[in-house]
């Protein structure tokens, strides 16, 4: 009974990444006036499960293209707002992606929750696509302070740790 338990996540995983592996960011987007953003916001969805799915070391300028358009999208969107501080910075010295990976995920969970308000949601959906990703081992580097993240997460506070490590200005 426990094997047949813990296979079960990967039933509903598996097909999530094979599917996402066929993403292809959009060409020749605009996102100028509202509505090109809210065109946009599946292509948004999809970049940031094809950023999840993907290892940092593959496809490189696919990754490329697709964090382009995920930071064009992020940037000019007026309707969804994610923030950056110092710390994410520091992920990103050691792992170059996971900057993007957050903020990508960040933006999914405010698309795909009814442009949810909650920060504390938001972030925690960013923070545990770099966790995840890391744990999958997409990530190049050894990060100790992404071992202690993974870490809070795994012992139940993630809440804890983003209070006490991702001050965001108001």
């Amino acid at each position: 009974m426990k094997k047949t338990l813990s296979l079960l996540p990967a039933l509903f995983i598996i097909p999530f990444l094979v599917m996402s592996q066929d993403y292809e960011p959009p060409k020749d987007y605009v996102l100028k006036e509202k509505e090109d953003y809210t065109k946009y916001e599946k292509d948004m969805i999809a970049a940031a499960k094809w950023l999840q799915a993907t290892p940092f070391n593959e496809q490189k300028d696919k990754r490329k293209d697709v964090s382009a358009f995920v930071v064009a999208w992020i940037s000019g969107s007026p309707t969804v707002n994610v923030e950056v501080t110092s710390i994410l910075l520091d992920f990103e010295k050691k792992n170059s992606g996971m900057l993007v990976l957050f903020m990508a995920s960040c933006a999914q969970y405010v698309l795909e929750n009814n442009f949810s308000k909650d920060m504390r949601a938001k972030h925690k959906a960013g923070f545990t696509a770099m966790i995840n990703a890391y744990n999958a081992g997409h990530a190049q580097n050894k990060d100790k302070k992404l071992e202690k993240l993974a870490k809070a997460s795994e012992e139940g506070k993630l809440d804890e740790w983003i209070d006490e490590n991702f001050k965001v200005e108001k």
